[in-house]
Parts: structure tokens; sequence; C-alpha cells
């Protein structure tokens, strides 16, 4: 019993210490104020030019097919965004613009992969003939691997068959 009373004694007079050293001396080093310091002006500078960079840049150009067709319909927005992407070509020399086909889900793999290229190449010569550069254009095939939508319905498929037109920086 003795054992427990004195214990007991050891355990209380602990906790008094440490309240004590924790009121007392930890807790007002707690409050001190602290010191923040500021990124240099250029950091802020770069990252805000980069965000403007980004936002003028034009924005992705999807551009819609038929079933198993690779030729398309061309409208006055279609070439307002093509002209965008031609003025950013000639003002940042170091971009590159993708033309990347896809298509649905029905057919072969290796059909898809064929049937996405000859789509992406069709709009290169498009792009070639609204005057880009086609060593400024990276032409490629997702085939079905990347869908925009589902494929349960009609509408879903008709999203996936497309080519997507975007910036890419280098």
């Amino acid at each position: 019993m003795r054992i427990l009373i004195t214990g007991f004694v050891i355990f209380v007079i602990w906790c008094i210490i440490s309240a004590w050293l924790y009121n007392d001396k930890i807790l007002p080093a707690m409050k001190k104020p602290v010191t923040v310091q500021t990124l240099p002006e250029s950091q802020t500078d770069a990252a805000d030019s980069l965000m403007k960079l980004k936002a003028s840049m034009p924005k992705d150009l999807l551009i819609y097919f038929e079933f198993n067709e690779v030729k398309f319909k061309t409208d006055p927005q279609t070439d307002n965004s093509i002209a965008a992407f031609k003025t950013w070509l000639e003002s940042y020399t170091g971009s590159m613009l993708s033309v990347t086909g896809n298509t649905d889900l029905v057919g072969t793999d290796e059909y898809n992969k064929t049937l996405g290229l000859k789509r992406a190449l069709e709009v290169e010569k498009y792009l070639e003939s609204k005057g880009i550069n086609s060593g400024r254009i990276i032409t490629e095939s997702q085939g079905k691997n990347k869908p925009a939508s589902d494929y349960l319905t009609e509408e879903g498929r008709a999203k996936n068959r497309r080519t997507e037109i975007s910036i890419k920086m280098q």
C-alpha cells in the first residue's frame, strides 16, 4: 500500500511541475510573434506572367466526325479558332500544334488507331491549307483509348469521334 501512496504522490508532484512548465515556460514561447517571409517580386511576376500566357493561349479545338468518316464539315467558328492558333504559333516560335485523332468503340483496336490517324491527317491538311506550317504540327492517334464521353449511347459515341487540336509548349 505504501508503494501506491508513494506513486500517487510522485504522480501529483509531476503533474504540478508539468503544468507549471507548460503554462509559464512553453506556452508564452509559443505566443511569440512569427516572422513571415515574403517571396521576392521576381518569382511572383514570373508566376503571374505564366498565368497570363496560359490565359491568352487559344482553347483546345474539337472537330467531330460522322461514324466511320474521315471528312469533316468546316464552319466560320472553326476557321476563327484556327486563325487564333496560327497567330499564336507566329508569336511563340517554341510552341507546336498537337492534332490527336480519336474514335468510338466500334471496330478493332488496329482499325480505330488507323481511323484516328486518318482523321488527324485530314485535319492536318486542313490546317496546312489555312497557312500553318506542317513542321509545327504533331499528329497522332489515340484510337478509342481516350474517350470524351460514354460508349453506351449514340450521343456519347458521337462525342468520342473527334480530333483535338491543342497548343504544346516546349
